[in-house]
Formats: C-alpha cells, sequence, structure tokens
C-alpha cells in the first residue's frame, strides 16, 4: 500500500487526506499530550498545518501571555508577530513550528490542567504523515501469540448478558512494562489515524494496563490513567480491543459505587463481524476489574445527538445484549416498534423512531444491582453539591476551600501528617477532601471508617485505579451520606 500511494499523482494523494494510509497526510486540533507524543514519535513527520489556521488573533495573544515580559512588544501592534517570533525564538536550532510552541506550553509553569487546556483552545490543527505499519492504519497490528482462523464462520450470536456476567470471569493480568507501552502507542495510533483521542489514551498510566484475552482472537487491554488526570470521583479505564493484533474497538467504562457507564465503538471497518461477542466479553472484563452490579449505556452511545450511532442501529444492538429502557415514553415507542417488527420482519425502524428510542438511557441489571437504576447517585451531582459548599462556605474562593478542607478533613481523619506520603496521593487527598468536608457528622464516624475513608482518598492517587474502585464502593457508609446529601 505504501508503494501504491507512492505511485499516485498529487492530485489523487490529496483525495487519501484524512484516511490514515500509509504515506498520505491527516491533520486534526489534537490535545497537548497527543501533540507531544506525536513531535517525540515522529518528529519529522509532524508539524502545524498553517493553511488550516485561521484563529491567528488568539494565537497571538496566547504568546504575548507565555512569553516573557522582556519580549511582549514581538506581540504588540506594530511589533514582529507571532509567526517572525516563531522563527526567531529557534535561536538557529533545528526545530519545526510544533516542537518550538510545545516547549513553550511545556515550560510555562501554569498548573499541567490549565496549560492543556490553553493549548487545546487554540486549536492549532496538527499535521501528521504516517508512514510504516506501526504508525499508520495499513497493516496496523501487533504479532498475536497465535492466530485465530474462523473454521466455523463469525459468531453473530447474542448471549444472555447476565448470564455471560456470572460465571466465571476471564483471567486479568497486569501488562509488564514494554507491553503496556505497546499497547499504549497501538491505541494512540489507532485514535490519531481516525482524528480521535480518549482521555485515558491522551494520561496513560503505563503501570496500569490490564490485559484480558478471552478467546477467539480477542485481546482486551485497559488502560489506566495517570494519578493526577484520573476523574474526581468515579474509577475509569479506556479500553482497546485487537482481534488477531489488529485494533477493532475503543471505548470505556466508568465506575462509581458498583454502577458501570459503559461505551464501546467498533471501529466501521469491523462492524458487521463479532460484535456481540466482543461487547460481551469487555464486559465480562470490566465485571472482572470492577465486580459492577449495574450496567449502564448512556444516550449518545445509542444515537441522541449521534447520527452514526442511529444509522448503525445501535439501541437494537445493546437490546438484543438485554438492556431495557426505564424512561416510560421510550417504553412505549419500543413497544408499537417491537409489535410492528413481529408483524412484519422485514420491517426497519426509521431514524425519527431510532431517535425516540435513544431519548434515554439503558440498564442491565445483575445480583445485587439497582432496582431503579435511573435514580443511582452520579458524580455531577456530587460535584453540585462541592460547588455550592464552596459558594456557601468560602464565597467562591476554591484555593482557600481546598486548603482549609484538606487541613480539617485531615484533623478529622488523623491524617495530619501527609508530608511522607507519595506526592500523588497527597493531591489525590486534598481534591477529594472537598468531598468528605461535606459530609457534616464525619468527626462522630466510627474510627474505623474514618481510617477507611482515608485508605480510599490515599486510593485515588495511588498506581491503580481498579485497587481504588473496589475500596470506594466497600465504603457504604460514604455511599449513604453522600446519597443522603443528593437526595436532599
Amino acid at each position: 500500500m505504501p508503494a501504491r500511494v507512492g505511485r499516485l499523482s498529487p492530485g489523487a494523494r490529496g483525495r487519501l487526506h484524512d484516511s490514515g494510509i500509509a504515506r498520505t497526510t491527516l491533520d486534526y486540533p489534537f490535545g497537548l499530550p497527543m501533540a507531544r507524543w506525536l513531535a517525540s514519535r515522529f518528529p519529522g513527520d509532524a508539524d502545524v498545518a498553517w493553511r488550516r489556521f485561521h484563529d491567528e488573533d488568539r494565537l497571538d495573544e496566547t504568546l504575548s501571555v507565555l512569553a516573557t515580559t522582556a519580549e511582549g512588544d514581538a506581540f504588540s501592534e506594530g511589533g514582529m508577530g507571532w509567526r517572525h517570533w516563531l522563527r526567531v525564538a529557534k535561536g538557529g536550532r533545528r526545530l519545526t513550528d510544533l516542537q518550538l510552541l510545545l516547549e513553550v506550553f511545556e515550560r510555562t509553569g501554569l498548573p499541567a490542567e490549565v496549560r492543556d487546556w490553553l493549548f487545546e483552545s487554540i486549536g492549532l490543527p496538527i499535521q501528521w504523515r504516517p508512514r510504516g505499519p506501526g504508525a499508520s492504519r495499513t497493516l496496523a497490528r501487533l504479532r498475536p501469540a497465535r492466530v485465530f482462523f474462523h473454521e466455523a464462520g463469525l459468531d453473530r450470536s447474542a448471549p444472555d448478558l447476565v448470564d455471560a456476567l456470572s460465571r466465571p470471569l476471564p483471567a486479568l493480568e497486569r501488562a509488564p512494562r514494554a507491553l503496556a507501552e505497546s499497547l499504549i502507542d497501538s491505541a494512540r495510533v489507532a485514535m490519531a489515524t481516525r482524528q480521535r483521542e480518549l482521555h485515558a489514551f491522551s494520561y496513560p498510566n503505563p503501570h496500569d494496563v490490564l490485559v484480558v484475552r478471552p478467546g477467539r482472537g480477542l485481546t482486551l487491554a485497559f488502560i489506566g490513567i495517570e494519578p493526577d488526570f484520573r476523574l474526581p470521583l468515579e474509577a475509569y479505564y479506556g479500553f482497546l480491543a485487537l482481534k488477531n493484533g489488529v485494533p477493532v474497538s475503543y471505548g470505556g467504562g466508568w465506575e462509581l459505587f458498583g454502577t458501570l457507564d459503559f461505551a464501546v465503538n467498533v471501529f466501521a471497518s469491523f462492524r458487521q463481524g463479532e460484535s456481540a461477542y466482543l461487547a460481551t466479553q469487555l464486559l465480562r472484563a470490566y465485571r472482572r476489574i470492577f465486580g459492577m452490579r449495574t450496567v449502564v449505556v448512556d444516550r449518545y452511545q445509542l444515537g441522541h445527538q449521534s447520527t452514526e450511532a442511529l444509522r448503525s442501529g445501535s439501541f437494537y444492538f445493546y437490546h438484543r445484549l438485554g438492556f431495557r429502557p426505564r424512561n416510560p415514553e421510550v417504553l412505549r415507542v419500543l413497544e408499537t416498534e417491537r409489535a410492528k417488527i413481529v408483524a412484519d420482519a422485514a420491517y426497519r425502524s426509521p431514524l425519527r423512531i431510532l431517535e425516540q428510542l435513544a431519548g434515554d438511557e439503558v440498564f442491565l441489571s445483575l445480583a445485587g444491582g439497582l432496582t431503579a437504576p435511573e435514580q443511582r447517585l452520579r458524580a455531577t451531582e456530587v460535584s453540585a453539591l462541592v460547588a455550592r459548599f464552596v459558594a456557601r462556605e468560602y464565597g467562591g474562593d476554591r484555593v482557600a476551600a481546598v486548603r482549609e478542607s484538606a487541613a480539617r478533613v485531615g484533623r478529622i481523619l488523623g491524617a495530619s501528617r501527609r508530608g511522607s506520603w507519595p506526592p500523588s496521593e497527597r493531591r489525590a487527598f486534598e481534591r477529594m477532601s472537598l468531598v468528605a468536608a461535606l459530609i457534616e457528622d464525619l468527626a462522630r464516624w466510627p474510627v474505623a471508617a474514618q481510617r477507611a475513608l482515608v485508605a480510599v482518598m490515599r486510593a485515588k492517587g495511588g498506581t491503580s485505579d481498579m485497587r481504588y474502585a473496589h475500596m470506594l464502593d466497600g465504603h457504604r457508609r460514604l455511599r449513604r451520606s453522600l446519597e443522603s446529601l443528593a437526595s436532599a
């Protein structure tokens, strides 16, 4: 394929732009972590696509803030401007414009979250020229230990998920460092060549990559997140699914107090394959990781504001697996559609009906699951409680709120001497202290419950989100307290 692309005329090759095929080009406004990875991994093949960049005033203003005060006149009216400044600031070094901009952003001294947001807000289109099999969609694969052949054809059956998740679960292994880095690279290439990004792949933790091999040529890689970039309350693993070493799907699972929010996207090239089997094995693996008792699929995955999901019939895919809506309006539409399908096997629900079916979440309840999952405690509800708390108690001063909450919660929980903890655990404790500070009777908790909460808060900054998830799920007093606050 690379040789064939090389023989094409410039015009014909241009029509392959954004295809991700070897020796073509693509561009996308990647965030800072992915832009940094592209520039370091493929230094001669990644740069800024200036011809596609139009927000010059925004870049000029941003660079004027990031440069030293002594350089400020370069960006004032009548100054040299950002284009000339980029040439001068290289100082004769052989750097691409992208490498120089990354250098400027890396050395801002701003908090990482602010720095990354600022870079993304500019919307720089990053042009990349994928070249070889490991850096393009062409023959992208990791060598499997053994190739699986579909001698009996494809398995397109839809198993009983409740039964599948109650049976013995697949083995789970923590990937050695070399394998973890290969899987992370594969995930990033698979996303970058399709002009996509995923938080877990942008901020991966190579010490927290879990691998499941459920059979039929599948390898499921679950990639945890660096402690400082984890979600505030939920545990989260993104995944890359490979079939005979070829990336075929990605997605993620967010878990909070026994409920997993699940999202899977099968790459378009592979959607006529064993998608139901893949989804089943992914959920069996998540069951091994988190031990969830309820599974939720968000309406976006079903087609709400997603034409791709609508046209793929996503609602019926999940319905075949056993997921059910609980919204009365959606149930009425579904009942009508099922009657039409029974009457006419050739009938297909039109897009406007699929939009109605995608009007709310669908659920799968396992043993011990929630009887009313639509009323579950959500992380966004806890964040709203924190926002009200900061406004009421600290007049909106968030720096003071974090500092004083960490000090007060630390005294109550007996964690005043945190200086010997690893830095990521200290920061996790400080961030979660705002949640703990919401609980008015925290000082009256039994000592065992207080110590368990300290362990949960430290685990949020530990090496594994899986360990944190199990510890959080096991702290029933914390869950009851937060549920009571949210319901009030």
